[in-house]
C-alpha cells in the first residue's frame, strides 16, 4: 500500500506542472509583428505558450505575412485575426489546434477601369480587396477580373495619377462594374502610366512601361516630342547613329524589334532619315517595351517588344489639341459620336520646312529657274470604337504615313568639265517610303473570368526611287547628240493576319492567357527597273529581280502567371510556331520561363530563360543612310534566325512607392544571322539574287542594366547604366574570326530629370554618354595605272587609289555625349490649354560622329580621314492649344 500511494503522489506531481501551463480560449496572448510569415507567428505561441499547430503545408498556405500587435488579448480573438480573415480555420483536438482551410463560396468581380472625364480605358489599374490582401490588374483593354469570398465587403481601385476610389459591395453575388475615375489634377498632363504593382511584386522582368507624359516633357529635337527617344534613354537600348530613332536592343539589329501600334505590326518606325519615329504622341495611350522574358504571346522577333496603344476616342464630350514646331504642325481631335457608345479620334501630323526652304534649296543645288524641290513628311492616325453591349467592343485602327523628297533640274549649261560646250540637262529625282495599317479588333466576354480580343490586321512598308536623265546637245545642230535614261528601285512587303487572344482568371493565384494566330506575308525584294533610249538606237528596257515571295507564319501558346506562394511566382509558357514558304516548311518550338522569389527586406530576385524564332530578315545597306534595307522571308540558303536568352536580377520598390531598383544581367546567343558579303552595298546589288550577297553565320550579346528611378513627387528621373557586348561571326567575313557588331556600345549612361515648378512650369533635362560605335577603315590603298583611257572624255580622271579592306569594325569612332534641356509652361483660361515648349539640343554644341570618311587635303596628296557631325547646337520652341 505505500508503494501504491508512493506511486500515485508521483503520477500527480508530474501532471500538475503539465495542467498548470495547459492553455485554454481565455489564455491572455501578448503578440507583435509586421509583414512576417504566418508559421512564424505560430511557432511564437508554441514557444511562449505551449500551443501546438498541426497542418499540412500543402493544403494550408503557412507563407501568407500578417501583422498584428496584440496586447494581452485573449487567445481566440489573436486567432480569428490570424487565421479567420486569411481563410483558415482552427479545431482543437487534444492539446493541439488542427489546421484546414475554410471552403468559402466565391463570386467573380469583373468589368472595366476608365476616365471619368473621357471615358478612355485605364490600362495596369490596380482592383485590390484589402481584407484578403488579394488584387487584379487591368489588361491591355482596360478589363479585370477578379475572384473572391462572397462576403467581400470593400473594393479598392488605384490609378497613379487618380483619385482612390472604394467600392462598398453589399451584395453577395456576381458583380460587373464599370468603374470612373477621377483625375487629381485636370491641368497638368494627366499621368497614364506607371500604376502596375510594384517592382518586387511582377513577374515579369525585363519590362519597361514609357510615359507619354514623360515624353511629352522631355527635350525636343526641332519641337517634336517622341517616344521612341524616351525608349532610347532606357538601360539596354541603343540608338543607333546620332539622332536618329532607331533602336537596338541587347546587341540586336533593327529587324529583331516587333512594334506594334493596335496589334498592327510597323515595319519602318521613323521619318526624315531616322531623326523621328512615326508616332504622334498625341494619339497614343500606352507604350510598353520588353528587352527580354517576353510573355508567350509575342513570338516572330529576337530581341524586343514595343507594344503601342492608341487612344480609344473621349467618349464623354468633344476635345481636341494642336501645335505649331520648328519642323511641323499638328492636330488632333476626339470625341462621341454617341454619348458613352461611340467614339472617335483622328490626328494629323506634315512637315512644313519645305514649303520655306523651297527657294534656298533650288539656289544651293543649282535647280535652275524651272527647278522643283520638295521634302516631307506626314502620318495621320484614325480610330473609331464602338460599344455594342457590355459584353461585346469593337474597335477599328488606321495609320498612314510616307516621307517623300522630290527634286527636278532644269537648266542649261556652257561647258563641260573645263570645254567650251553648250548642252540642255534635266534630271527628275523622287524618294518615298512610308507605312499603311489597319485593324478590326473584337473584344467578347464570355464569362466573367474568360475575356477574348480577335484582331484582323494588314500593314505595308514600300520604298520608292524614281529617277530620270535627260541630255540634249545644243551646238552640234548637224549632229544628234542626246541621252534619255530612266530608272526604278523599290521594295515592298505587305502582311494580313488574324490572331485571337484570351485572358482566363480562375481565380487570384493564376492568369492564364493562351490564343492562335495566322499571317499571310508578301515580299518584293528590290526590283530594279532600268530603261535607256539614246541616240544610237541602243534601247534598252531591263527589270532586275522581279520575283515575289509569299510566307504563311502560324503560330499557337499557353502562359500561366501563377502565385506559388506570397514569396514565390512562377511564369511558364510555350510559343509554338510555324513558317510555310515556296514549298518548305519550318517549326520551332519557343518555352518561355519566369520566375520571382521574395527575398528578405523586400528584395525581388527575378530569373527568365526564352527562347525565341525569326522568319524573316532585313538586308541592311551600310552604304546610305536612306530606308534602303530589303525585307526577304527565310530560304534554304538563309534559314529562319534563333536566339535563347537568359537573365537575371534584383529589383525592389520602396516603402513609399517612389523610388524602384533593378539591375539585370543577360547573356543572348542568336543563330542565322545576316550580313553582307561585301563592306558595302550600292543600289547595283538589286541586279543579283539576294541569297548570293549574304552570309550566315551567329551572334552573342551580354551584359548589365543598372536602374534608378523616382516615379512620384514633382521631381522625377531616373539614371541608368548599361554594359555590354554585342559580337558577330560569320564564315569568310574577317577570316572567320569574331568581331564586334557594328552598334556594339560598351558603356552607356542616360541621366533623366524632370521638376516641376508650381503648377505650371515643368523643366527637364537629359544627359547622355556612350562609348564610340565600331567601324571599319581600309587598311591601306594601291595606286592603279594612271594613264586615262583614250575613249574617256577629255578632262575625265584616272581610276586613282584602291582601298584595301582591314579588320571588320576593328576601330571606334570617338566617344559620343550630349546634354538637351526644355521648359514647359502650361496656362488654362475658359477651358482652354495653352501649351508652351522651349528646347536646347546639344546645348554644349558637342560634335558627335555622323560617320567618317576620306578626302584629299588642299594639295591632294594624300587622303584625311573626316568626320561628319549633323546635329550642332539646335534650339526650338512650339506652341499648343487643348481644349
Amino acid at each position: 500500500m505505500p508503494l501504491l500511494r508512493t506511486v500515485l503522489l508521483g503520477v500527480l506531481l508530474w501532471w500538475m506542472p503539465m495542467e498548470a501551463s495547459a492553455w485554454n480560449w481565455r489564455t491572455r496572448i501578448s503578440l507583435s509583428l509586421h509583414e512576417q510569415p504566418l508559421s512564424a507567428a505560430c511557432r511564437i505561441m508554441e514557444k511562449e505558450y505551449g500551443i501546438r499547430f498541426s497542418y499540412s503545408s500543402d493544403i494550408v498556405n503557412m507563407s501568407r505575412r500578417v501583422s498584428i500587435n496584440a496586447r494581452d488579448m485573449p487567445l481566440r480573438r489573436v486567432l480569428e485575426l490570424l487565421l479567420t480573415e486569411n481563410g483558415i480555420e482552427y479545431k482543437r483536438i487534444g492539446g493541439q489546434l488542427v489546421l484546414t482551410v475554410r471552403q468559402r463560396k466565391e463570386r467573380t468581380l469583373s468589368g472595366y477601369v476608365e476616365d471619368a472625364l473621357t471615358g478612355e480605358k485605364l490600362i495596369g489599374a490596380t482592383v485590390f480587396i484589402p481584407l484578403l490582401q488579394v488584387g487584379a490588374v487591368t489588361n491591355q483593354y482596360g478589363y479585370f477580373s477578379l475572384t473572391a469570398a462572397r462576403d467581400t465587403m470593400t473594393l479598392a481601385v488605384s490609378y497613379i495619377g487618380y483619385q482612390l476610389q472604394q467600392i462598398p459591395l453589399k451584395d453577395k453575388e456576381n458583380r460587373v462594374l464599370n468603374i470612373r475615375l477621377h483625375p487629381t489634377n485636370t491641368l497638368q498632363e494627366v499621368e497614364v502610366t506607371d500604376s502596375l504593382p510594384k517592382l518586387q511584386d511582377q513577374t515579369q522582368m525585363s519590362k519597361v512601361n514609357v510615359s507619354v507624359a514623360q515624353a511629352r516633357a522631355m527635350p525636343r529635337v526641332l519641337g517634336e516630342a517622341d517616344v521612341m527617344k524616351l525608349i532610347q534613354a532606357m538601360p539596354g537600348v541603343s540608338g543607333g547613329m546620332e539622332g536618329t530613332s532607331t533602336l537596338h536592343v541587347r546587341g540586336g539589329s533593327p529587324d529583331q524589334n516587333l512594334i506594334l501600334l493596335d496589334g498592327m505590326p510597323v515595319y519602318n518606325a521613323s521619318h526624315v532619315l531616322g531623326i523621328f519615329s512615326v508616332f504622334n504622341p498625341d494619339a497614343i495611350k500606352n507604350v510598353d517595351l520588353y528587352k527580354g522574358a517576353f510573355p508567350a504571346r509575342y513570338g516572330g522577333r529576337l530581341s524586343s517588344v514595343v507594344d503601342i496603344s492608341m487612344k480609344d476616342g473621349n467618349m464623354q464630350h468633344w476635345a481636341g489639341e494642336t501645335s505649331l514646331g520648328l519642323l511641323a504642325m499638328k492636330v488632333m481631335t476626339e470625341g462621341p459620336i454617341k454619348k458613352n457608345k461611340t467614339s472617335v479620334i483622328a490626328s494629323f501630323r506634315r512637315t512644313y520646312a519645305d514649303l520655306l526652304m523651297t527657294d534656298v534649296a533650288k539656289k544651293e543645288l543649282e535647280l535652275g529657274e524651272k527647278g522643283e524641290f520638295l521634302a516631307y513628311f506626314f502620318d495621320a492616325n484614325f480610330k473609331i470604337n464602338h460599344i455594342f453591349s457590355p459584353r461585346d467592343r469593337i474597335y477599328a485602327s488606321v495609320y498612314g504615313g510616307q516621307d517623300q523628297m522630290e527634286m527636278r533640274r532644269d537648266m542649261v549649261f556652257d561647258t563641260l568639265n573645263g570645254y567650251a560646250k553648250r548642252y540642255h540637262e534635266n534630271i527628275d529625282f523622287k524618294l518615298g517610303w512610308g507605312n499603311q495599317a489597319y485593324s478590326l479588333r473584337w473584344n467578347h466576354i464570355f464569362h466573367p473570368r474568360l475575356f477574348a480580343n480577335t484582331t484582323a490586321h494588314y500593314s505595308q512598308f514600300s520604298f520608292n526611287t524614281d529617277y530620270r536623265y535627260k541630255y540634249q546637245a545644243l551646238d552640234t545642230p548637224q549632229v544628234r547628240e542626246s541621252d534619255d535614261m530612266a530608272g526604278r528601285y523599290y521594295s515592298r512587303v505587305h502582311n494580313a493576319g488574324l490572331k485571337v487572344d484570351f485572358d482566363y482568371r480562375p481565380d487570384p493565384r493564376n492568369v492564364v492567357r493562351f490564343g492562335g494566330q495566322a499571317t499571310w506575308h508578301k515580299f518584293e525584294p528590290g526590283i530594279m527597273r532600268f530603261n535607256n533610249k539614246s541616240d544610237e538606237q541602243q534601247l534598252t528596257d531591263t527589270s532586275y529581280n522581279t520575283d515575289t515571295h509569299n510566307g504563311v507564319e502560324l503560330a499557337v501558346y499557353l502562359e500561366d502567371d501563377w502565385k506559388l506562394s506570397d514569396s514565390m511566382h512562377l511564369n511558364l509558357g510555350v510559343h509554338i510556331s510555324a513558317f510555310l514558304t515556296d514549298g518548305r516548311g519550318y517549326t520551332a518550338v519557343q518555352p518561355r520561363l519566369g520566375f520571382r522569389y521574395m527575398l528578405p527586406h523586400k528584395w525581388a530576385l527575378k530569373l527568365s530563360y526564352t527562347m525565341m524564332t525569326q522568319y524573316i530578315h532585313l538586308l541592311t545597306n551600310n552604304a546610305t543612310y536612306l530606308p534602303t534595307d530589303l525585307w526577304v522571308a527565310a530560304t534554304e540558303k538563309v534559314p529562319p534566325m534563333h536566339s535563347v536568352q537568359l537573365a537575371g536580377g534584383l529589383a525592389r520598390t520602396s516603402n513609399d512607392e517612389r523610388y524602384e531598383f533593378s539591375a539585370e544581367a543577360y547573356y543572348k546567343s542568336m543563330r542565322n544571322v545576316i550580313e553582307y558579303t561585301e563592306m558595302d552595298q550600292q543600289f547595283s546589288s538589286a541586279t543579283r539574287s539576294w541569297e548570293e550577297q549574304v552570309v550566315v553565320g551567329n551572334g552573342w550579346s551580354y551584359g548589365a542594366e543598372f536602374l534608378l528611378q523616382k516615379k512620384k513627387g514633382s521631381f522625377k528621373g531616373w539614371v541608368g547604366y548599361t554594359l555590354a557586348w554585342a559580337q558577330r561571326a560569320f564564315p569568310g567575313v574577317n577570316n572567320g574570326s569574331v568581331f564586334p557588331y557594328k552598334y556594339d556600345r560598351r558603356h552607356e549612361l542616360e541621366v533623366v530629370l524632370s521638376k516641376r515648378l508650381g503648377k505650371r512650369w515643368e523643366l527637364s533635362g537629359q544627359w547622355q554618354y556612350s562609348s564610340g560605335l565600331p567601324m571599319s577603315l581600309p587598311a591601306g590603298a594601291y595606286e592603279q595605272i594612271t594613264d586615262p583611257s583614250p575613249h574617256l572624255p577629255p578632262g575625265t580622271e584616272g581610276p586613282g587609289e584602291v582601298d584595301v579592306t582591314g579588320r571588320r569594325y576593328g576601330l571606334r569612332m570617338q566617344d559620343v555625349h550630349r546634354l538637351d534641356i526644355g521648359a514647359t509652361h502650361t496656362k488654362e483660361r475658359n477651358g482652354i490649354r495653352y501649351i508652351l515648349t522651349l528646347s536646347l539640343y546639344n546645348v554644349y554644341n558637342r560634335k558627335n560622329p555622323f560617320f567618317y570618311y576620306y578626302k584629299r587635303n588642299e594639295t591632294g596628296e594624300r587622303r584625311e580621314l573626316t568626320m561628319l557631325s549633323i546635329l550642332p547646337i539646335l534650339p526650338s520652341i512650339s506652341y499648343g492649344i487643348k481644349f
